[in-house]
């Protein structure tokens, strides 16, 4: 496995139909990890979601990925130190979520190449995080933003498949809708590479250390 993915991101790629062709890109040996919550956490999410497409169809996308993935439990040892780091994430007032403390510890841990999340928030409390606890210096240049994913998505897919499932549902991601100017009706790759690389460059700012090349 050398690739751990946020429930952020499964939900995204569920409801744009993309799962295969956004995560399983990022990781080279075709195996990626989820936590073991992803399967009630993102059902939950398609359903609540008031897709333009049909739920049925997202949860039936994430439930076939889930069953080529590798479920990931935290071990008590990880689960301390999750508990560790969302507890001095509430004292320097940063964002960082339960699911996301632990996948940051599984991957410090286990000494996993890559943790790919959706949520820049988390990415940005992470980088602030390097400085109070030690143990994240072994985190840093593994984590990617969706926004990456995507970039090496249209240059190996191009961008109109993908500018397709995107727009079909313009309110599952605001930032990305923009990248692929979904209100326009003509575009180019250019134009969406761009898009997609001025969110990249705002977030290295904030997170010089932790995001990955």
């Amino acid at each position: 496995m050398s690739t751990v993915v946020d429930n952020d991101v499964l939900f995204k790629g569920a409801c744009y139909g993309l799962l295969d062709k956004l995560v399983w890109t990022t990781s080279s040996s075709g195996v990626m990890g989820v936590l073991g919550s992803a399967r009630f956490v993102v059902p939950k999410k398609i359903e609540k979601a008031n897709l333009n497409g049909q739920p049925a169809v997202a949860l039936g996308l994430f439930l076939a990925f889930l069953r080529q993935a590798e479920t990931l439990e935290p071990t008590d040892r990880e689960q301390r130190m999750a508990a560790d780091l969302e507890l001095a994430a509430q004292m320097l007032g940063v964002s960082l979520d339960t699911g996301e403390s632990q996948l940051c510890a599984i991957v410090v841990q286990r000494s996993l190449p890559l943790l790919v999340t959706g949520d820049k928030r988390a990415v940005a409390a992470i980088e602030s995080l390097i400085d109070s606890d030690a143990r994240l210096v072994a985190i840093c240049e593994k984590v990617k933003c969706l926004e990456q994913v995507f970039l090496g998505s249209v240059v190996r897919h191009g961008c109109a498949t993908l500018r397709t499932c995107v727009c079909s549902e313009p309110g599952i991601d605001k930032a990305l809708s923009i990248c692929f100017s979904c209100k326009t009706r003509l575009l180019d790759d250019a134009t969406v590479l761009e898009g997609l690389q001025s969110y990249i460059k705002d977030l290295r700012q904030r997170a010089t250390r932790v995001l990955a090349p």
